[in-house]
């Protein structure tokens, strides 16, 4: 299997299910189900990021003949866990936000 091909199969997921929890985050009208749905899709989405960058490294490194960088030390995987959370937020955040403001439209709409 190809390490992009390794990354991806772990990555897309998460982010659809991230962006999935993001929206139905901002689909409800409860704080706790909120809350809760956009820190899930953080978390999902950081995992995701976590998982798909070690699985990318030990398919490098198990593909024959590997060279040097595949046995790097660990700098893109740590950086990844302290620094994941971020672009994971992003977004999640957007996609709360979005869905927050369309359903905010779609309430006003139906009130007139």
């Amino acid at each position: 299997m190809d390490r992009f091909t390794a990354f991806n199969l772990i990555f897309f997921p998460a982010l659809a299910a991230a962006i999935g929890l993001g929206a139905f985050g901002g689909w409800g009208r409860g704080v706790l189900r909120s809350l809760g749905s956009a820190l899930a899709g953080t978390l999902v989405l950081w995992g995701g990021l976590v998982g798909a960058t070690g699985r990318y490294f030990s398919v490098w490194q198990a593909s024959p003949d590997p060279p040097e960088e595949a046995y790097s030390d660990g700098g893109s995987l740590v950086f990844v866990l302290y620094v994941g959370w971020l672009p994971a937020l992003i977004v999640v955040g957007t996609s709360f936000l979005l869905s927050r403001g369309v359903s905010a439209w779609r309430r006003r709409a139906a009130s007139r």
